[in-house]
């Protein structure tokens, strides 16, 4: 029982870094740039694997143990940063219309999901 409630904690711990990691980048994205939405989502696939390769480096030991929550985590991070992304870009929307809450979940997804797909490979379990 013991081990159970660790093994959750651990994956409530490393799915929280995931699904929050998504935020810093979320301000600075709001302006119009001349790049595209699918690149936008490719450049932020890229730099989420690049962080996440670079915590693999820092942190080599997954916080997960069990490989159902890992795969839980795989699915569930990306879609959760999107939809908690797409909430503050609605609540956003309402002081500056030039914010589309769509385009943000996109990119919270793809950020996040280069985060998890490398923590998921190359993070070692303990």
């Amino acid at each position: 029982m013991e081990d159970l409630i660790i093994a959750i904690l651990q994956g409530i711990f490393e799915f929280t870094l995931e699904v929050l990691s998504y935020l810093p980048f979320d301000w600075p994205l709001t302006e119009k740039t001349p790049i595209s939405l699918s690149g936008k989502c490719v450049l932020l696939f890229v730099a989420g694997c690049g962080f996440a390769g670079i915590s693999v480096l820092i942190l080599k030991h997954t916080w997960i143990s069990f490989s159902v929550l890992r795969i839980a985590n795989l699915i569930l991070a990306p879609v959760t940063s999107a939809f908690i992304s797409q909430a503050i870009a609605r609540r956003r929307m309402k002081k500056n219309r030039s914010i589309i809450p769509r385009n943000h979940f996109w990119q919270a997804f793809w950020f996040t999901l280069g985060i998890a797909l490398v923590r998921f490979t190359y993070a070692i379990r303990l």
